[in-house]
């Protein structure tokens, strides 16, 4: 059984169409006629299917033509010879920046594609998927640009995604930042695989059913120096100079050796992760949950009393949909951004003097407030349930009474999930759980 029909959907983004509904090729290739030579029917009654020769270039080229223009009304035009993506897979990453996105939602999103190749494809899904996204995206290669620029107009996208030729050695071109006030919420990038051409037969003879589809793109498309390890890392390091321009620093990696590599980088640097698959738990922060239980409030109430307490810090949040693992009690589920340390006493004081230098002047001074467009210095979860625990009947009726009654309350869990210190997540619980039973 080969590769392909092994692979499972379990491992795709829930918000992904084909997360549970494989391409019907047959039904496709009757909506469009250019796909009936590369669909072969096997079987018959209930039980036929169209199946596709994915190691035939031509047949590849043209599924990814109908899947965008079936399902995203777009026209795509790549040469032959260039890599041919595959829509399922591209559209997972597009999914998953979009979860890094949500607490931005109510504005518009700017992104950076390095590399974006000649398919122009992640910028076309993300900007068609998402009406308030912008995006830049950069190559090396003209002919790349030229057939992105094309794919760009022939969908007619033009004042929503802009090529960039990067002229420069570097990942990120000065081209990018060429406004003083441009930044930029995240950047994606789908680097060369390879090293060199051994590197890649390597690659290829490794897979125990040979590849499951066929690996065809120019030099520039498929081969860096260092390969993939090398070229991420080489963002990792040209990040710190646009820490404070480019919010989310993300890539895809095509081999799974390369995840051990650049998650050991990146722990050596000290680089803020956030955890976006279950694939790279590596990444994310230790687990660390904190809880407390107020028997004075509803879920309710403790949802607005948590509500208020973040906004009093400054801290912005949005509410989040409990994912399987989550599910049963959890009645509710905040998450919360903070962009800087608005907690501690000496930042408290910082606080309180802005506000009393605000009443008294009319404007801020010193440091500004954060905003949603601060970066985060740490994420989580506040997990809100329903509480009963047992209370022991008074010692007059002990005698008289076999039974215990129940205490209805609150759970409240504070549930870190981004960032690299552990003290501050702690020091944010203390003064949340301290501020709750204030009830100031």
């Amino acid at each position: 059984m080969s590769k392909r029909k092994r692979e499972s959907t379990s491992d795709m983004h829930p918000s992904n169409p084909y997360s549970n509904t494989r391409p019907d090729f047959v039904k496709l290739s009757e909506l469009y006629p250019t796909l009936r030579p590369f669909v072969t029917v096997k079987g018959s009654g209930a039980s036929a299917r169209g199946v596709i020769d994915f190691h035939d270039p031509l047949a590849l080229r043209e599924l990814t033509y109908c899947l965008l223009k079936k399902d995203f009304s777009i026209e795509l035009d790549i040469p032959l010879d260039s890599l041919c993506p595959a829509v399922p897979n591209r559209l997972n990453y597009i999914c998953w920046i979009e979860d890094m996105m949500k607490s931005y939602s109510e504005r518009d999103i700017t992104g950076i594609d390095i590399g974006t190749g000649a398919s122009c494809i992640y910028p076309l899904l993300g900007c068609t998927r998402n009406k308030n996204w912008r995006m830049v995206a950069t190559d090396i290669d003209d002919r790349s640009i030229l057939f992105a620029s094309e794919n760009v107009t022939r969908n007619r996208l033009q004042e929503r995604i802009t090529i960039v030729k990067n002229t420069t050695s570097l990942i990120f071109a000065e081209e990018l930042f060429a406004g003083k006030e441009q930044r930029y919420d995240f950047c994606m990038c789908n680097p060369p695989f390879y090293e060199d051409e051994q590197d890649m037969r390597d690659s290829l003879d490794g897979k125990t059913d040979g590849p499951s589809a066929v690996c065809q793109g120019t030099s520039n498309e498929m081969m860096t120096l260092g390969g993939e390890v090398l070229f991420v890392q080489r963002m990792v390091d040209e990040s710190t100079r646009w820490q404070t321009r480019i919010r989310w620093f993300t890539s895809m990696l095509g081999k799974r050796s390369s995840v051990d590599r650049i998650t050991a980088y990146l722990k050596a640097k000290k680089a803020t992760t956030k955890q976006i698959s279950n694939k790279m738990v590596k990444l994310a922060p230790p687990k660390t949950v904190l809880s407390f239980v107020d028997t004075d409030f509803t879920p309710e109430a403790a949802e607005e009393r948590t509500k208020h307490l973040l906004e009093g810090l400054m801290i912005n949040h949005y509410p989040k949909k409990a994912d399987d693992a989550e599910k049963g009690d959890v009645t509710r589920i905040l998450h919360a951004r903070a962009s800087r340390n608005t907690w501690s006493r000496a930042a408290r004081r910082a606080l309180a003097r802005q506000a009393k230098s605000r009443d008294e002047s009319g404007t801020a001074q010193g440091q500004p407030l954060p905003d949603a467009t601060s970066a985060p210095i740490l994420e989580f979860d506040i997990r809100i349930s329903a509480y009963y625990a047992k209370k022991q009947p008074d010692a007059e009726k002990e005698a008289t009474s076999d039974t215990t009654e129940a205490t209805p309350g609150t759970s409240i869990a504070l549930a870190w999930t981004m960032g690299q210190d552990r003290v501050l997540f702690e020091s944010l619980f203390l003064h949340f759980r301290d501020s709750f039973s204030r009830r100031q």
